[in-house]
């Protein structure tokens, strides 16, 4: 059965206080979690970054990453009174190296009052999560009524990975946000063209192009979408997309040369909005080129010989299938199920009108493929924008009337919320049953897939019950040890091969790759000590004790 868009129901007053609920648990739970996490890999780049174009009004500091999402998170610091050592005039010439960046944030995040620091500049990130939770709810029930955006809205709020990434100053979830946010104005305008839609959706690309450089693939993948509708016309699959008016761009009352050239039209306008925006995201700065300056230096931190790891095998530069095995192996089974019956729905039939299928199902498509392409295989996070695509796409099963299909769907949404609280509050390291849940991901995946240096508040606390005269410590991506009350010994993953007695704390990441170089090094031999030693604790699903005996 083809049908039109949801027809404006009102939400019951059932759907209104659970999704009133959803909303409450997407800002709650974040916040309560992040409390017991330390600062991240990206994030000792990020918010003092943020700081600093806050601060001195000049964008230097970590040009590799539009300054957006570091910019909003930085807001809250500004009333906090922190100490920003250098100002506008005495930034160095060396502002942009990796090098120094790295060691600003470090100096920064550790001056007195670093932990109200990092934990107001989370809040920022966590509102971005539900600003983006609300979108999809709103895009879900226009599809498929008030249960479709229920449906949604309950993905969205115990997903694993949004979860953890909504926790943390980094920015795939608001590129996310305004990416989604884009393209459902976008579609807005076409099925009712007017000025404030128009301009709406081009601040929206702006602002996504300000949050990350990946946003670039939209503006190809907007002018595809807009050329179809205006070639095919909205009217092609036999029913009124949605009521369209007889000057879209996708009007069967309008001859195919006038639809091309108001497509034509609205891409150039949505650039000029998106170009203003953008500009004023980068504080107003004096060189037009301003955008293409910063996109010159993307990937200037990743080192093209570093070895990356799926699956104990590793592997330099591009792995087009990380990203899909990532996601195979990191997204809750009932979501996986849902998105697979949700295709079988669509191919039987139950669905939208065909722009709105194409909008839905055409972005997750091409960012998988841009990615998996042409970026560094670096973890799940970049699939981030995806995610609010396959909430709205899944969220047609909730249209079913069979009896047996809802208690089916409760059985599924029951499963994923037991699953989201059994990795409560690490939800960073979950990995579902094909993986062997949490405890085997380091077998598949390394860093932030399992450890992004966001476990040393709680391996504070295992020491703290747990005392111990002298360790050894493996971690990665994290700020000095030292600053969180760890003094243990430092050994590099190379230092695993053949540890020397006495205690060790590997961080996931460490163990992963330890276990992989054992692997080939020693097959599954008495070599190979990872293999055949379990840890006596494993601390936040990040690190693991082992004790090495003489």
């Amino acid at each position: 059965m083809r049908r039109p868009p949801a027809p404006a129901v009102p939400p019951s007053r059932a759907h209104l206080c659970l999704r009133a609920l959803l909303l409450s648990a997407t800002f709650v739970l974040p916040v309560v979690f992040m409390k017991g996490k330390s600062v991240t890999e990206d994030e000792i780049a990020h918010l003092p970054a943020g700081y600093s174009y806050l601060r001195t009004g000049r964008i230097v500091l970590n040009p590799m990453h539009p300054p957006l999402v570091k910019e909003i998170c930085a807001l809250p610091l500004l009333f906090l009174g922190l100490d920003m050592p250098v100002d506008r005039d005495t930034l160095p010439a060396n502002a942009a190296d990796v090098t120094y960046q790295r060691k600003f944030g470090g100096d920064f995040l550790v001056q007195p009052g670093r932990d109200r620091a990092i934990f107001w500049g989370r809040v920022p990130a966590v509102l971005l999560s539900v600003a983006l939770a609300m979108v999809v709810a709103k895009w879900a029930a226009e599809l498929w009524g008030p249960a479709g955006g229920t449906l949604a809205l309950f993905l969205y709020a115990f997903d694993p990975t949004i979860n953890a990434h909504a926790q943390l100053v980094t920015t795939d979830l608001g590129f996310a946000l305004f990416a989604t946010l884009f393209l459902h104005q976008l579609r807005r305008y076409l099925r009712e063209p007017r000025r404030v839609r128009l301009i709406a959706s081009g601040a929206a690309l702006g602002l996504a192009l300000g949050a990350k450089f990946s946003a670039l693939v939209l503006v190809p993948l907007a002018a595809v979408l807009l050329f179809a509708v205006a070639w095919i016309g909205d009217g092609a699959d036999g029913i009124d997309e949605g009521g369209s008016r007889p000057h879209s761009i996708g009007s069967a009352q309008r001859g195919r040369p006038r639809r091309i050239a108001s497509a034509c039209g609205t891409i150039l306008a949505l650039a000029a909005v998106a170009y203003l925006v953008l500009w004023l995201v980068y504080l107003c700065p004096a060189d037009p080129l301003f955008y293409l300056r910063g996109l010159r230096t993307l990937g200037e931190d990743n080192d093209p010989r570093y070895l990356n790891f799926l699956m104990g095998e590793f592997r330099p530069g591009r792995w087009p299938a990380y990203l899909t095995i990532a996601w195979l192996v990191k997204t809750p089974l009932p979501s996986l199920i849902l998105i697979a019956a949700a295709v079988t729905l669509a191919v039987r039939g139950t669905r939208s009108g065909w722009i709105d299928e194409l909008f839905v199902a055409a972005p997750p498509l091409v960012l998988l493929a841009a990615y998996s392409l042409f970026a560094a295989p670096s973890g799940i996070r970049y699939l981030i924008p995806c995610f609010p695509f396959l909430f709205v796409f899944a969220a047609r099963a909730a249209v079913t009337a069979s009896r047996a299909a809802s208690l089916a769907l409760s059985a599924l949404l029951t499963w994923y919320v037991v699953e989201f609280a059994a990795i409560s509050p690490d939800q960073l390291s979950y990995f579902n049953q094909i993986a062997g849940g949490p405890s085997g991901g380091v077998r598949w995946l390394d860093e932030s897939n399992v450890d992004w240096g966001q476990g040393l508040i709680q391996l504070r606390s295992y020491l703290d019950d747990h005392p111990l005269e002298r360790y050894r410590l493996c971690c990665f991506g994290c700020l000095d040890p030292g600053s969180y009350g760890l003094d243990g010994e430092p050994i590099l993953v190379s230092g695993l091969l053949s540890p020397p007695p006495g205690t060790l704390i590997l961080s996931a990441h460490c163990v992963a790759r330890a276990r992989a170089w054992l692997a080939q090094r020693h097959g599954e031999g008495p070599g190979n000590w990872l293999a055949h030693q379990a840890p006596t604790a494993i601390v936040g699903h990040a690190y693991y004790v082992y004790e090495i005996g003489r």
